[in-house]
């Protein structure tokens, strides 16, 4: 008779230990983990910063502008403590998600393992690079960091959070999807410059001496494909559990764009009365007077790339692309299943994005 068994017959319950009380650690691994994540090449940084913002001051806290010289929030809180916000991936934010616990980063979504099989290309198509799916590039999961809460780190559970994805209504995805041309050569330009053979050489050779059209075609666009096929997908099978937003509105509407993925991650629409404040405190000027303030960069790998990238010898700019590798591109990527609604305008030139939101 197994122990659980044994225990049942006489009455007495049988759970899971707890890991004891820790300032390092969150007591139960997480089995619900909403997701807000991007392709590689998109900025997460300003989610981050806007969200931590958000929470802070709706929990009382208080958050110098050191712009404009005022205080926002309760004068008499506590300050924001910028050495606890290092780039997770996990996010606390007990006010904004049932859960406490956000992802945003880079990974596929959530509960698509269970289909992946029925995308006959999926298995077998490779990231052209690390950093495309956190949650299956072979980190620690028992001990994952955490911004800004009381605990460093918590366990997450890849098995729990693959199957709240098709069972439990608090287990909610977000992708923000950018310009696949501009994405491919943002990251190309990265790549090349990066001193790690995972990322400056592809299929046995070194990235410099690729063409930009070969990488587009075969790698860079496939994993693309690969990523937004996975919310796509799960958009259709679990309806209302994931939604697609154009990146670009976090630059044209971001306080509208952030409402949406808010009300989406609670479960129903809320009113937001900070996120003015929070958004305008993210504002990219604002940030780097706060760099200074603090004698440091609060994002190293935002930096390390922007100085990687800045000198790199024939750096791709996606306005350089030429119309007709444009349109094959396209044709690669509607091949693989992406949907038109995405599509359209993409074969034109960069920026195109429509703004369809799918639920």
């Amino acid at each position: 008779m197994s122990l659980q068994r044994f225990l049942k017959s006489r009455g007495l319950r049988f759970t899971l230990p707890l890991r004891r009380a820790s300032p390092r650690h969150a007591r139960r691994a997480l089995t619900v983990l909403p997701t807000i994540a991007c392709v590689p090449g998109g900025d997460v940084w300003f989610l981050r910063f806007s969200l931590g913002f958000l929470s802070h001051l709706n929990q009382g806290g208080r958050i110098e502008d050191r712009l404009r010289g005022r205080v926002v929030g309760d004068p008499a809180g506590r300050p924001f403590k910028f050495d606890h916000l290092r780039g997770g991936p996990l996010q606390w934010a007990p006010d904004l998600v049932p859960s406490g616990h956000v992802f945003i980063g880079h990974s596929i979504c959530p509960g698509f393992s269970k289909i992946a099989a029925r995308f006959s290309w999926w298995q077998a198509t490779p990231f052209c690079a690390p950093g495309y799916d956190y949650f299956h590039d072979g980190f620690n999961y028992a001990q994952v960091p955490v911004d800004l809460a009381p605990h460093a780190f918590a366990e997450v559970s890849l098995r729990g959070v693959e199957a709240a994805a098709w069972a439990k209504s608090a287990q909610r995805s977000i992708l923000l999807y950018s310009d696949p041309f501009e994405q491919a050569a943002s990251y190309f330009n990265y790549s090349r410059s990066h001193p790690a053979p995972a990322y400056n050489t592809l299929a046995g050779r070194r990235l410099t001496d690729w063409k930009f059209r070969d990488y587009l075609l075969d790698h860079a666009l496939p994993s693309y494909a690969k990523a937004f096929i996975s919310y796509q997908a799960m958009a259709n099978e679990v309806p209302g559990s994931v939604i697609i937003l154009p990146h670009r509105g976090l630059r044209e509407r971001p306080v509208e764009t952030l409402a949406s993925i808010l009300n989406h991650l609670a479960g129903q629409p809320r009113d937001w009365p900070l996120l003015p404040d929070a958004v305008d405190l993210a504002r990219r000027e604002h940030m780097a007077a706060v760099e200074i303030a603090l004698g440091r960069p609060l994002d190293r790998k935002r930096r390390g790339r922007a100085v990687a990238t800045s000198d790199a010898d024939g750096k791709v700019k996606p306005e350089d692309i030429d119309q007709g590798v444009r349109r094959e591109g396209v044709a690669v990527l509607a091949s693989l299943g992406m949907e038109s609604q995405y599509l359209s305008g993409l074969a034109e030139s960069a920026g195109n994005l429509p703004m369809t939101v799918v639920a």
